[in-house]
């Protein structure tokens, strides 16, 4: 992994001067504060992968920089330094949330084994963290996934007055493809679903596969949009199934539910107005399939 970008904390220059020199000798750079306010600073303004911070500085101390940094970016690795011996500041380093912990002075070569298998650390975690919220056969995020970022953008729509759309979407006839093709031809019905729902909306929309046929899809949300990107996903549908050759066609049951930040409810509540306008929509579909006797998959897209 690397190279990194690090930021280094401290209000001794010559100590900033020489990691930046360490850091620069392996192909990583940096940017300096010289206390915990200069930091929080730099780093609204600018990316950072990592943070080497000092413990003792003026207006905001190492430790209390480490909480603010926890808080506010919970993914970035931090490595205190210090030059004192008390015995109490690693415990109280790693209990503020730094990942490392050197004392002064120490060698270059301690300093970037360290500093490495932090790193190393970090991006295993992060890669276990991303396995653990993506759904393996989609490689969608999963359920749990999309209960915690639908939480950051209820808060996010509740503070901007901006409304949301949540898409409630039900694969149809998933068991029916199943018993009759087997799971692995289900599975690939399920990924063709998830390609173009990923080729429909946009990157900033949270996709997720949250049940075995059942995805959702929450966005930005207007009127006139909504009606757009629901012409667009039933046009790739359409496009989808007259290009492969099999006997059965994709098709999809959706409901949607509005979320109004003037009269916000929770994201379950959200979740559950959508699901029942979805099931509407299928009981629907069900009695016209029944009326009119057609073969399996072969539903009206446009309705």
């Amino acid at each position: 992994m690397g190279p990194y970008r690090v930021l280094i904390v401290d209000d001794e220059k010559s100590v900033s001067n020489l990691m930046v020199s360490i850091f620069f000798k392996y192909g990583h750079s940096c940017e300096t504060a010289k206390d915990g306010i200069e930091a929080l600073e730099k780093i609204k303004k600018n990316s950072f992968d990592s943070a080497v911070i000092d413990i003792v500085m003026p207006l905001m101390d190492g430790i209390t920089l480490t909480r603010e940094l926890v808080n506010l970016y919970p993914n970035l690795p931090v490595m205190i330094m210090t030059g004192y011996a008390d015995e109490h500041s690693a415990e109280s380093a790693i209990a503020a949330g730094a990942q490392e912990f050197i004392k002064k002075p120490f060698s270059i070569k301690e300093f970037i084994l360290r500093f490495d298998k932090m790193m190393r650390d970090h991006w295993g975690e992060e890669a276990l963290l991303a396995l653990s919220l993506r759904d393996e056969v989609t490689g969608l995020y999963n359920r749990r996934r999309f209960f915690i970022l639908a939480e950051q953008y209820i808060k996010l729509s509740v503070r901007t007055k901006k409304r949301l759309s949540l898409l409630f979407i039900d694969m149809d006839n998933l068991k029916w493809i199943n018993d009759h093709y087997g799971h692995n031809e289900g599975d690939q019905a399920l990924i063709n679903l998830a390609n173009i729902l990923k080729k429909t909306f946009r990157e900033s929309d949270i996709i997720a596969r949250i049940g075995g046929d059942e995805f959702v899809v929450l966005s930005e949300s207007t009127d006139e949009k909504g009606e757009i990107v629901m012409t667009r996903l039933y046009e790739n549908i359409r496009d989808y199934n007259a290009k492969v050759s099999q006997d059965y066609y994709l098709s999809i049951s959706v409901g949607a539910a509005q979320f109004d930040p003037e009269h916000p409810i929770s994201k379950d509540e959200l979740l559950s107005k959508a699901d029942a306008l979805m099931y509407v929509q299928k009981r629907k579909k069900r009695k016209q399939e029944s009326r009119l006797g057609v073969r399996n998959g072969e539903e009206d897209f446009s309705t």
